[in-house]
Order: structure tokens, then sequence, then C-alpha cells
């Protein structure tokens, strides 16, 4: 409690000298510096991840089409040979793969909706 007491009277009784001249607009500076790189790093890590996401989208689709569907690669003519246990498989997922292309539309539209600026 006097500890409490003492360090107030010392802070009171303390010169306050003014801030070196310059010092809000270094400070600001960093401040905007730091913000900038923030909004850069975070665009790179979504890039990535959307680049990752995508390598992997195509990736999958390739071993579908290899191992699922029985596509022979071949240059002149893709053979490609549907069974009814791959046809029903192959519309469960364009069925996903389009409910998901819809959320993101509505994910995208209410986005801007909610960021648009009110004049």
């Amino acid at each position: 409690m006097n500890q409490d007491k003492a360090l107030k009277r010392i802070l009171q009784t303390r010169d306050k000298g003014d801030l070196p001249y310059g010092f809000e607009i270094g400070l600001m500076n960093k401040v905007t510096l730091e913000a900038k790189r923030k909004k850069r790093r975070f665009f790179v890590l979504t890039l990535g991840l959307v680049s990752l996401v995508s390598v992997a989208m195509i990736a999958g689709t390739i071993l579908l089409l290899k191992f699922y569907l029985s596509v022979q690669f071949s240059l002149p003519v893709l053979h490609i040979r549907f069974s009814t246990e791959t046809g029903s498989m192959f519309g469960f997922f364009f069925y996903i793969a389009f409910l998901a292309l819809v959320l993101l539309g509505l994910d995208t539209y209410f986005r801007s909706l909610r960021h648009k600026p009110k004049d």
C-alpha cells in the first residue's frame, strides 16, 4: 500500500517533457506500414491456399478419371467406359460440386451486400 502511494507521488512529481518532433508522424508511418504488411501477408496466404486447393481438386479429378471411371489416357481419343456404379457416383459428385458452387456464389453475394458502402 505504501509502495503504491510512493509510486503515485513519484509519477506526479516527475517532469513531464514533450515528445520529440515528428514522433506521432513516425509512429503513424510505422503503424501504416505494418497494416500494409499484414494485408499483403493475408493476400499471399489466401492466394497460396486457393492455389493448393485448386491443385488438389485437379489431382482428385485426374485420379477419379483414371481409377474410378476407367479412362485410358491416349493421345488420339479418350476411351471412357461407364458402369452403373460409377455413373451414380459421378452424378453424386456433380451434385456436390454444383451445390458448393451455389453456396460460394451466395456467400460472395451476401458479403458484397454487407460490405457495400452506404451513400
